[in-house]
């Protein structure tokens, strides 16, 4: 077959024909352009429109585009209108005060070749909060937020702590055991089990979960031009994406035939699938309406996973780093932890209020850091105007974080790694609205309290017993990050060498 080179991919004839469909379809979308839109801060290239001005730093694009034309403005992503909301200001002034306008997702999702949206995360109107409140529901009834789920936390962290003793001060990347601990953690709330690390089922269920990420990290193209799939291979894993939807459907119904067994053994009722499955079951049995179905099950767990494991693992390693080029700090941590905690027992989550200046510094890194900098895309319901701009109808908006927390307004010196900022004059832990790591509105995350517990909890135990040392103390790690799902820091090395104090 012959094959002909576009934009760096060879592609058949067919392919070609089809882009050159796409490119008069594209102008004749355009030519319907709205007028009073937000301004462009650069000209849309044709079928592409800007994406081709991000293949390389889109989080640093995004930021100079928003210091060149201000606090809104308007792109195109393919053929698709998205208007970027780039100042703490107008984020509260329209998903907090305009909550009713601006709280749902995209019609299609975010994947549009998965033909359905569902789940807590792309989901809206009543299957999103019929979702959302169940889950909650659940959530506390597990003891969120209370120290029954801190407990859960804490037992986690002693295998990851064993898997540390085990490295005996040698460098590793601790993105893999980092990784398999909080996704074990979820996994206990999820199933009602942990796995050990080495557990065949677990191993699979991460590699796929890990494939399931990078398909969605690799979704600029098939998010914006779904035909992509009818490609030949899966040169932009919407193949692997699809593969992935159905792992978790499999998963949802196959667990669900294990727990529906009452012969069955070693399966702990008490999770949050079964109670799912029980309150979709007992809401089909009274003949009331619901929305919920095994494949919103599925993507609730994925968006589980994503939520809970991917943003606390990238949020631990950015602390590592920060700690590395921060040694003064790192013992200020130290020495605030031997005088307030000790060295003598464990640290409990009751610990955070006594540790003002750990806290900050985590609270320094979730700025900082930025895990989630351009925000999850939300929709307009209905065509209003913002600052004296239109907005219509159903026109994506992209809520850009990292304008609210790397704001030179707002927080003076934000590319500095600070702490202190968080502490007032009279050493008091301060907590402004305009820290946002979370996002914000209806929409922020649901898991905001395990993830803060889950950081705290991890963080205390590594420094209690460990001196972050780099690989090579003549050669920091740098700060180059890989922006996917969440932002995290590139590979990198560390050395985790037991304290003095522990060993004396």
């Amino acid at each position: 077959m012959v094959f002909t080179t576009f934009f760096g991919f060879e592609l058949p004839p067919l392919a070609i024909v089809a882009v050159a469909l796409l490119v008069i379809f594209v102008v004749s979308s355009w030519a319907k352009t709205p007028v009073n839109l937000p301004p462009c801060p650069a000209r849309p290239f044709p079928v592409l429109g800007h994406l081709l001005y991000m293949t390389k730093d889109p989080r640093g694009v995004i930021m100079d585009w928003s210091k060149q034309t201000g606090e809104i403005f308007s792109l195109y992503f393919g053929t698709t209108l998205v208007i970027v909301f780039s100042s703490y200001d107008l984020l509260k002034d329209t998903l907090v005060k305009q909550a009713d306008i601006f709280t749902d997702k995209p019609k299609d999702g975010m994947f549009p070749i998965l033909e359905r949206v569902n789940g807590i995360v792309e989901a809206s109107g009543p299957l999103w909060k019929e979702n959302r409140t169940t889950v909650l529901s659940i959530l506390k009834a597990f003891g969120m937020g209370k120290n029954v789920m801190a407990e859960k936390v804490e037992e986690e962290i002693h295998a990851y702590l064993e898997e540390i003793e085990k490295l005996d001060g040698k460098s590793t990347d601790m993105k893999e055991i980092t990784t398999r601990a909080v996704s074990n953690i979820i996994c206990s709330f999820l199933l009602g089990q942990r796995f050990e690390y080495g557990d065949p089922f677990f191993k699979k269920f991460l590699t796929l979960f890990d494939q399931a990420v990078e398909a969605a990290s690799a979704g600029t193209v098939h998010a914006w031009f779904p035909q992509v799939r009818h490609l030949p291979g899966d040169l932009f894993k919407a193949k692997r994406l699809l593969d992935s939807q159905k792992f978790f459907d499999d998963f949802v119904r196959d667990f669900r035939n294990k727990v529906d067994d009452d012969e069955t053994s070693g399966i702990n009722k008490e999770n949050i699938i079964n109670h799912y499955l029980k309150e979709m079951r007992e809401k089909s049995e009274k003949g009331q309406q619901t929305n919920m179905s095994e494949e919103g099950l599925a993507r609730v767990i994925s968006d589980f996973m994503v939520a809970g494991s991917e943003t606390t693992t990238s949020t631990i390693l950015w602390f590592l780093l920060y700690m590395l080029h921060n040694p003064d700090v790192q013992r200020k941590i130290h020495e605030e932890m031997d005088e307030k905690i000790g060295t003598q027992r464990n640290p409990k989550i009751t610990d955070r209020p006594k540790v003002t200046y750990l806290n900050a510094a985590i609270m320094e890194t979730q700025r900082i850091a930025s895990i989630v900098p351009l925000g999850l895309f939300h929709r307009c319901t209905e065509e209003t105007t913002v600052r004296g701009y239109t907005i219509p109808k159903d026109t994506f908006i992209m809520p850009h974080l990292d304008s609210a927390l790397l704001s030179e307004k707002i927080w003076g010196d934000p590319h500095n790694f600070r702490p202190e900022r968080f502490i007032d004059g009279k050493g008091n832990l301060m907590n402004p609205e305009e820290l946002v790591p979370f996002s914000m509105g209806r929409r922020m995350c649901l898991g905001e309290a395990l993830a803060k517990a889950e950081l705290f909890l991890f963080i205390t135990h590594i420094l209690q017993k460990y001196q972050l040392v780099p690989e090579d103390p003549s050669s920091l790690p740098s700060f180059d990050s890989v922006l996917g799902i969440t932002r995290a820091p590139k590979p990198y090395k560390i050395r985790l060498v037991k304290r003095d104090i522990l060993t004396e």
